[in-house]
C-alpha cells in the first residue's frame, strides 16, 4: 500500500528507488499518523455518523464502525445475525411454493 500511496506502481519499483532506511521511516510514520483508504474510511464514517445524530429524532445513533464496512470485515468487530435452522426451514418452504420440485 505504501507504494500505491507513494504514486508508485509497485512495491519492487519503490525499494529500487529508496534505501531501507527511507521505507522503516515510512512506516513509522504511518504507524503514527496513517493516510490513504483507511484514513479515509475512518473519516467518512465520524462524518455520516455525525450527520446521523444531528438528523435522529428517536434511538441512539448509529457509531462511526457502521459506517466503514471494510474495516467491520476486515476486523469482524461484529458479525451478523445468523440464522435459526427454523427460519431457514421457512425459507425453504416459502421457496418451494415458488419452485415446486418435480
Amino acid at each position: 500500500m505504501l507504494a500505491r500511496e507513494l504514486g508508485y506502481h509497485d512495491r519492487h519499483e519503490m525499494y529500487a528507488d529508496h534505501s531501507a532506511e527511507w521505507l522503516i521511516e515510512r512506516e513509522d510514520e504511518y504507524a503514527v499518523d496513517p493516510w490513504g483508504p483507511e484514513r479515509l474510511d475512518l473519516a467518512i464514517g465520524l462524518l455520516c455518523s455525525l450527520t446521523d445524530a444531528c438528523h435522529r429524532t428517536k434511538g441512539d445513533p448509529l457509531p462511526p464502525i457502521d459506517y466503514m464496512p471494510h474495516v467491520r470485515a476486515c476486523e469482524g468487530e461484529r458479525e451478523e445475525k445468523r440464522q435459526t435452522i427454523e427460519e431457514q426451514k421457512q425459507i425453504f418452504a416459502e421457496l418451494q411454493k415458488i419452485w415446486p420440485t418435480s
